[in-house]
């Protein structure tokens, strides 16, 4: 099974307090807003206008080490795409984008939990290589497919 090895061991609002581009008390509200909508943590601060998606992904890239794609400049196959359902990959924020062997390459646009990524390889039967990319890039790749 993937595993996501953070490099740093803080969570995303601790590096952005500690990179000064958050304050604590944005941090702890845009927490509080998570919490009453069930949007992803990086989800709510773009959201909320506190930081652009660029920011974010440099930050994940940082802390996870895994590198940076845009799906948008692939073309992903239909029947891949289909694997999932689109509530599933929008909720998670993540976008199959190849399968090569018994490998599953797939977009993330934020830390999917271990559990998501379990029950994704459950589903493929497949491990997972995983690249990281915007929010904007996954919905529009479900977009362009009418998904």
């Amino acid at each position: 099974m993937v595993a996501l090895n953070r490099m740093v061991r803080k969570k995303l609002g601790e590096i952005l307090v500690d990179q000064g581009l958050l304050s604590q008390e944005q941090v702890q509200d845009a927490l509080r807003l998570q919490h009453q909508s069930g949007l992803l943590f990086g989800e709510t601060l773009v959201q909320q206008k506190l930081i652009t998606e660029d920011k974010i992904v440099s930050v994940l890239v940082g802390q996870f080490g895994i590198p940076y794609i845009r799906p948008t400049q692939y073309t992903i196959a239909k029947d891949l795409l289909e694997i999932f359902d689109p509530a599933m990959m929008r909720r998670f924020q993540f976008v199959p984008m190849d399968s090569i062997g018994s490998v599953l390459v797939i977009a993330i646009a934020g830390s999917l939990t271990e559990d998501v990524l379990h029950e994704i390889e459950s589903q493929t039967g497949c491990s997972l290589q995983l690249f990281l990319t915007r929010m904007s890039e996954i919905n529009l790749v479900l977009s362009n497919a009418g998904l």
